[in-house]
């Protein structure tokens, strides 16, 4: 897809990705969350790296099926209905993600 800029100008996707951290985030990286258990708070932040399921599952070492069961329990708790919404939720909660080490 293209896009024209405001002097008419083409240019492709104006996309910017994060790097997603090479190793797992620890469970500290997102604000305590009482009620999320310190797995649900990893995969809760790699998924505001807008990570998949796969890439979530490959980066903690578990099963992409167990991955959505720690999303599904994560957005009961933080009552959300979307990944979005979750993502969104993860990134409000943890400021810029990118800034973290």
């Amino acid at each position: 897809m293209t896009y024209r800029t405001t002097d008419n100008q083409r240019t492709g996707p104006q996309e910017d990705f994060s790097p997603i951290p090479a190793a797992p985030p620890t469970p500290g990286d997102l604000h305590a969350i009482p009620s999320l258990t310190p797995r649900e708070r990893q995969v809760l932040t790699l998924l505001g790296y807008a990570a998949d399921n796969r890439e979530i599952g490959r980066r903690l070492g578990i099963a992409e099926r167990t991955v959505k069961a720690h999303l599904t329990n994560l957005m009961t708790k933080i009552k959300v209905s979307s990944r979005t919404e979750a993502a969104l939720y993860a990134y409000a909660h943890h400021g810029s993600l990118t800034d973290r080490s």
